[in-house]
């Protein structure tokens, strides 16, 4: 029922269509909740629980603070339901029908999608672009598509829908384009980016310059070891904290949190 209005009626009424008419012939779930792809004959997660606390670590990471966030991918839902309460708006991309339906009959969504702090967007939608435009002009994300990005919600995506992924953030892009134009009459958004620059000078000027970690540090290990997030890292974290006192370690992206906690 919550789908079944607004922005996400013209999905809402697609699913119940097929629902009516159709069965899920390339997709099913377990009682774990993976999803199996009959067609490529793989599961989408290689381990559901690693995976999807991965990616949920690593995307609050990524947007910190942020007002919303794109995500491709509807996923078993669980990673979504998780993320909504971070965010004023989640919004989620999704090209196969059939994970939609899947998603919403497993883990329950219909307060979130009622309220919009999640918007579903069907990316074979022949309107696509417009339903998007209509989110993005609102003045409420319009000051903050600086801070676009679209972001993934399993390794599987990025395995089988990369053309997908990269369609869909070009239409973002182009569209985020004629927003801002179209609002920037009175050099607003210029303003408003120097504005939150001027507050953040202070956070800035109290971090470590570069040059300074490097003198201080320089020829204090023989050895290095670089670190960057993956599904994999909490598996190697055994390993490292042996070695942690032979080598400078270095974390490359948002790594660092976890390390931290280890």
């Amino acid at each position: 029922q919550a789908l079944l209005s607004g922005v996400n009626e013209p999905l809402g009424n697609k699913l119940l269509n097929f629902i009516q008419n159709k069965t899920c012939s390339r997709f099913n779930i377990d009682e774990n909740l993976n999803i199996y792809d009959k067609t490529h004959n793989v599961f989408m997660y290689e381990n559901l629980e690693e995976e999807i606390n991965f990616f949920y670590q690593s995307i609050l990471e990524k947007t910190h603070r942020y007002p919303f966030a794109c995500i491709y991918g509807i996923g078993n839902a669980l990673l979504i339901k998780n993320l909504s309460k971070h965010y004023k708006h989640l919004f989620v991309f999704e090209s196969e029908i059939e994970l939609f339906i899947l998603a919403l009959s497993t883990i329950d969504l219909s307060e979130e999608l009622k309220i919009y702090k999640i918007v579903l967007f069907d990316c074979v939608a022949e309107d696509l672009e417009i339903q998007i435009a209509m989110i993005f002009d609102q003045q409420s994300i319009l000051e903050y598509l600086s801070l676009y990005e679209i972001l993934i919600n399993a390794s599987y995506y990025l395995h089988f829908y990369e053309k997908q992924i990269l369609f869909l953030n070009e239409i973002c892009l182009k569209t985020i384009g004629v927003a801002v134009r179209n609002a920037d009459i009175s050099c607003f958004l210029p303003l408003l980016v120097h504005g939150q620059f001027l507050q953040n000078i202070p956070s800035m000027l109290g971090s470590i310059p570069f040059q300074r970690i490097l003198s201080e540090r320089k020829n204090k290990f023989d050895n290095a070891i670089v670190v960057s997030a993956g599904p994999s890292l909490t598996k190697q974290l055994p390993l490292l904290k042996a070695y942690q006192d032979k080598a400078v370690v270095f974390c490359a992206d948002g790594a660092l949190s976890m390390l931290e906690k280890e």
